[in-house]
């Protein structure tokens, strides 16, 4: 294999998304510059520069964009979850977002006009669990996060 043959192989068996796009974009801006000045020279070193340029910013928007999807994707699959509940673990939903937080004590959680057997529904689906605040004085109710987020979506 030739030097040719070995770099076009790597250029396509290549799944790094910010050099995919750094290295069509940097052979874009080559070729132009060719095809504008007729000097192979000045088009080299205009593609040599512009890559680690384009990959920085190519990469940096896919990384923003896949955080995107994977919050939205998260947020619906909360809200389907959400969905399907019966109306006592909606309830139980609410009150924590009436609250102000998804972290309420044993003793709110007691006080409060909410069906016990919703609140163990939701533990049993993974949705709340118990814990120590930070000061191991008292025990907590926690709820899921994404699910406190699908809660104050619906209020």
């Amino acid at each position: 294999m030739n030097a040719v043959e070995k770099l076009a192989e790597r250029i396509y068996i290549e799944t790094d998304f910010g050099r995919s796009i750094a290295t069509t974009l940097a052979g874009i801006i080559g070729l132009g510059v060719y095809l504008a000045y007729g000097d192979w020279v000045i088009a080299a070193f205009s593609s040599v520069i512009s890559f680690p340029i384009v990959r920085l910013i190519a990469s940096g928007l896919h990384e923003k964009a896949t955080r995107k999807k994977i919050r939205r994707a998260e947020r619906e699959e909360a809200e389907y979850r959400y969905g399907q509940m019966s109306a006592d673990e909606k309830d139980v939903v609410q009150y924590f977002v009436e609250q102000g937080g998804c972290v309420l004590t044993w003793s709110q959680i007691n006080n409060s006009p909410l069906n016990t057997t919703a609140i163990e529904s939701l533990i049993q689906r993974d949705l709340l669990s118990t814990s120590v605040t930070a000061d191991g004085m008292r025990e907590t109710f926690v709820l899921d996060a994404a699910m406190f987020d699908a809660g104050q979506a619906v209020r």
